[in-house]
Order: C-alpha cells, then sequence, then structure tokens
C-alpha cells in the first residue's frame, strides 16, 4: 500500500500540509479534493521538499500536470515518446484514439489548442510506465465528447497502477471508480 505518514510541507510560515497521513490502495484509484493537493502530488513526484514526514510507495510515478509542460517545437507525438520512451508510432497511435486529426499530428506543441495540448500530457503520462499515476485535474477544459473518449483510453491505460486523482468534479472520482476519496482540510 502506497502512504503518507505526518507530512509537513511549509512556504515561509504557511503550513501547507500539516501531519497529514493518507492510504493509497495499490492498483486503485483514490480522489483527493480540498486544499494542498497540489503540494501533496509535487512531494510525491519529488519536485517539492516535504520538511518532515515519510513516503512509501511511489518509486516511479508518472503525472499530469494542471500545466500540460510540453516542449514547444516538438510534435505531440515526440513529446509523448521522449517523455514516455515509446516510439512516435505509438504515441500517434495513443493521439488518434483520443480524438486526434491525422494533420494534427504534425503540429508542434506550441501550435496546439489547449484542448490538444491537454491529451498529449495525458497521453503521455498513460503511456509512461511506472508504479503509480498522478492525475492532477486532468479533464479541465475538455468538451463532454472529448472527455469521454479521453476517459476510456485513460481507464485502458491505468495498468493496475495506484493512481491517485485530484479533481473538483465528482463525474471523474465515479467513471475512473475511485474506491476511495480523500477530502484534505485546511489547517488554521
Amino acid at each position: 500500500m502506497a502512504s503518507v505518514h505526518n507530512l509537513i510541507v511549509k512556504r515561509g510560515e504557511a503550513e501547507i500540509l500539516k501531519n497529514f497521513s493518507a492510504e493509497f490502495p495499490e492498483h486503485q484509484v483514490t480522489a483527493v479534493s480540498g486544499c494542498g493537493k497540489t503540494t501533496l502530488l509535487s512531494v510525491l513526484l519529488n519536485l517539492l521538499p516535504a520538511d518532515s514526514g515519510e513516503i512509501h510507495g511511489f518509486q516511479k510515478p508518472s503525472a499530469v500536470f494542471q500545466e500540460d509542460r510540453l516542449l514547444p517545437y516538438l510534435t505531440a507525438a515526440k513529446n509523448i515518446s521522449v517523455a514516455a520512451g515509446c516510439t512516435e508510432t505509438a504515441a500517434e497511435k495513443a493521439l488518434l484514439q483520443v480524438g486526434f486529426d491525422p494533420e494534427d499530428l504534425k503540429k508542434n506543441a506550441v501550435q496546439l489548442s489547449g484542448g490538444m495540448a491537454r491529451r498529449v500530457s495525458i497521453v503521455r503520462a498513460m503511456l509512461t510506465s511506472g508504479d503509480a499515476v498522478l492525475l492532477d485535474e486532468p479533464f479541465k477544459g475538455l468538451d463532454d465528447l472529448t472527455r469521454e473518449k479521453v476517459m476510456q483510453f485513460v481507464k485502458e491505460n491505468l495498468k493496475n497502477r495506484t493512481t491517485i486523482l485530484v479533481t473538483h468534479d465528482p463525474r471523474d472520482a465515479k467513471d475512473l471508480k475511485a474506491v476511495k476519496i480523500i477530502e484534505m482540510e485546511t489547517e488554521k
């Protein structure tokens, strides 16, 4: 079971996480909402140090960030293949599954719409191997039809990985069959 115990994260004098503890069932989806959730994911990804606490079971997570974080002058498929270690052909096939038009496969990331960039980020995380997937508001900005295609792709590619889904939309937790919902609280 992946877990965090007594996690404390400060920014200046403010405590973003104060003695936060949680368990994340292996091979299942846990939804997280409330305050401090993006900070939690940043700590789990080793992008932000914790001031104290213990983390277990997140050896090699992949992630969808709130920002798409694409290399602007590479194609969508190249962005995926570089990060995920797959072929560009596999990346292109996955992009077509999430509703990319074949002509859009030739565009550099800087030329993509917000919804297209979001799909590239999702495909990149899903095709990256690892023990966990951390999804920070992954479906934001997608219209309902696109969201449906992307949701199906995500479900097919979770591959029994431990998943943390940060979301404000209860549909996301329901559609990904979250077995647990953690509501993070603000410390006063």
